[in-house]
Parts: structure tokens; C-alpha cells; sequence
């Protein structure tokens, strides 16, 4: 009898054993697959998830950690939100160089004055839109486009900088790029295109200074090049506007502040979609702005020169811009950009 009570024992204790090492093997595979899903930015699996502590109240997705935010002022994701803009880039600026100055950065000089075969300065501002993550090395990349819209890139070069958080004394960074440009003469769109591994945020890292001034000749008349770099034959609407970017409105102290820093973005970003919204900004009455053509179809690879005629319907004097915007049309009449260029007239 006492025999038979200890092989019961010692059965019971193998069984435990093994029992023990089948949960923590399952445990250990659970955290293994969690730990892959969030280096690869997976969806983690229902069966290796964490499961719910009493009274808990959300679920971690594997993405949730600090993550820096590189961004610039970029075009084609601020129109994917429904934002109107313009292509003269308030963080892609030409300057002279000059020895004497800090940096050897001279007097900012418009993208539409470049002289053929002359050495520029050209300054990348950056931001980072996290509070915790700094961004240490970051790449930016330089290049130029013929003038006009979806047309060839050249690169100019690359700097690495380290851009602090947001807030930080290290924030915004700047990257200094130096540019002779090319010896035929004409205008040039110029493209920083900023690349991180591990971005919070990688479709606000593409931005573009486009721009062309003229003195008013009752019209002035643009001309610039659309191009189709697509791999299928695309039709192209060319539209306009009258939109600026707007002033920073000043510090209020009374003004009351938001909670947490998400309340008080998602603030900003519901007042930006409410007041800068794409379509609230259309050409003036006293204003005559038209294209030549207006819409067309081009091949893969296929350019051709548009032409932008502006003329006021008043005395003017001064200077007015307006911005020329290139989109493509898909065969269930979704629109998306292809480019565009910022045209100022001047009298």
C-alpha cells in the first residue's frame, strides 16, 4: 500500500513537471512571436497576445514605443489631407554663399533668380514631431528636378545631422548642402527627401521648392514641363489657386491650454483642416487665370509643356502669387498629385 502511494506521488510529480514545462515553453514562444511581430511591424497574433489584467482597459498594439518623427514641409502629404499648399518651401531656402558668414551661408536668394552654373548654398530645415525619440544621423537627401511637375531628379548630395526632440535645443536641425547648378540656363525645382528606418511618420519627408517669378506684361505668361513618370498612359487636369501660407498667430497667455500634448495637436490639426482646407482658396474675381492645356493625356515617360497665362482685371501694383497644381487622374476619377509649381507676378 505504501508502495503504491509513492509511485502516485512521484507520477503526480513527473506529470507537474512536465506540466510546468509545457507553460513556460508556451510563454517563452508567446514572447518570441510578440518580440518578431514588433521588429517587423506585424499584427501580433490573438493567441500571443498579452492577456487582460482585471480592470485593464486597452490593449498594447506591438508599434506602441518611442518613435521619432523627421518632417519637413511636404506637399504631397499635406494634400493627401485635404490641405491646401504651396511650393514656395518655407524649409528648403537658396542662399549666396559667403566665407565670412556663419556656416558660410550668405542672403537668401528665390529658387526663380538662380544663375546657370553657380555655386548656392542651400539649407534643410527639420522638425521632429515626437516629445521622446530623437532621430541621430538622419540623412537628408538633396536633389533637383527640371522645372515643373513629375520630371526627372538629379541628386545633389547628402548631409547627416542629429535633430533633437521636439522642444529641444537641438530642434528644428538644419542641413547645408552645397549646389552649383547646372550650366544651361532655366528654373529648377528643388526636392529634400528626408529617410529614417524606423519613422513614426514616413510620408512627411518629401518636400519641394518650386517657384517662378515674372513682371507683369498685361499677361505675364509661365511655362513649365508635366511629365507622366508613371509606367501607364495617365490623364492630368491642371487647377490653381490663390493660397498663402498663413501668418503664426501670437502667443496668448490667457489663451487656456490643452490637457496633454494629443489634445492640444488634435486641436491644431482640426483648426488647419477647418481654415486651410484644399478649395477655400480660389483664384479672386478681379483675377484671370488660365491654361494652355487645361487638361491632357500623356504617355509613360511623355512630357510637355504647359502654359500658364495670369492677368488682373484692375490696376495693379504690387505682388500676387499663385499656386499651379498638376493631378492624375485614375480610371475611377481618383486624383492624385503629380506636382506643381508657385507663380508670382510682379508690377
Amino acid at each position: 500500500m505504501f508502495q503504491r502511494l509513492l509511485a502516485v506521488i512521484a507520477s503526480l510529480r513527473e506529470l507537474f513537471r512536465w506540466r510546468t514545462w509545457r507553460l513556460v515553453c508556451r510563454a517563452f514562444w508567446r514572447v518570441l512571436r510578440r518580440f518578431i511581430c514588433r521588429v517587423l511591424h506585424l499584427p501580433c497574433p490573438e493567441d500571443c497576445r498579452r492577456p487582460h489584467r482585471e480592470g485593464c482597459c486597452f490593449d498594447l498594439t506591438p508599434d506602441v514605443y518611442k518613435r521619432p518623427d523627421p518632417l519637413l514641409y511636404a506637399q504631397f502629404y499635406l494634400m493627401k489631407q485635404g490641405l491646401a499648399v504651396t511650393w514656395n518651401n518655407p524649409d528648403i531656402v537658396v542662399h549666396e554663399p559667403n566665407p565670412n558668414a556663419p556656416g558660410g551661408i550668405g542672403i537668401a536668394v528665390p529658387s526663380s533668380a538662380l544663375q546657370p552654373n553657380h555655386p548656392y548654398k542651400v539649407r534643410v530645415r527639420v522638425w521632429n514631431g515626437s516629445f521622446d525619440a530623437p532621430a541621430v544621423g538622419l540623412p537628408v537627401h538633396l536633389s533637383y528636378l527640371s522645372f515643373g511637375g513629375g520630371t526627372k531628379s538629379h541628386a545633389v548630395g547628402t548631409r547627416y545631422i542629429s535633430l533633437g526632440v521636439k522642444g529641444s535645443v537641438h530642434h528644428p536641425a538644419y542641413a547645408v548642402f552645397d549646389w552649383l547648378t547646372p550650366a544651361t540656363a532655366g528654373h529648377y525645382c528643388i526636392q529634400a527627401r528626408l529617410k529614417w528606418g524606423d519613422d513614426a511618420n514616413p510620408n512627411n519627408n518629401l518636400g519641394q521648392e518650386n517657384t517662378d517669378v515674372k513682371a507683369l506684361q498685361s499677361p505675364a505668361v509661365f511655362e513649365f514641363l508635366l511629365r507622366n513618370d508613371g509606367s501607364v498612359q495617365r490623364r492630368y487636369a491642371i487647377e490653381a489657386d490663390a493660397y498663402e501660407l498663413p501668418k503664426l498667430d501670437p502667443c496668448d497667455p490667457k489663451t487656456p491650454r490643452a490637457k496633454t500634448r494629443i489634445e492640444e495637436s488634435r486641436a491644431r490639426w482640426a483648426k488647419a483642416l477647418a481654415t486651410q482646407k484644399y478649395g477655400l482658396f480660389p483664384i479672386p474675381p478681379e483675377w484671370s487665370v488660365s491654361f494652355a492645356p487645361a487638361a491632357l493625356s500623356l504617355a509613360p515617360g511623355e512630357e510637355s509643356v504647359i502654359q500658364v497665362s495670369i492677368e488682373p482685371k484692375f490696376a495693379f501694383t504690387g505682388t500676387k502669387s499663385f499656386n499651379v497644381h498638376a493631378f492624375a487622374i485614375g480610371p475611377q476619377g481618383e486624383r492624385d498629385l503629380a506636382g506643381g509649381v508657385t507663380l508670382t507676378v510682379t508690377k
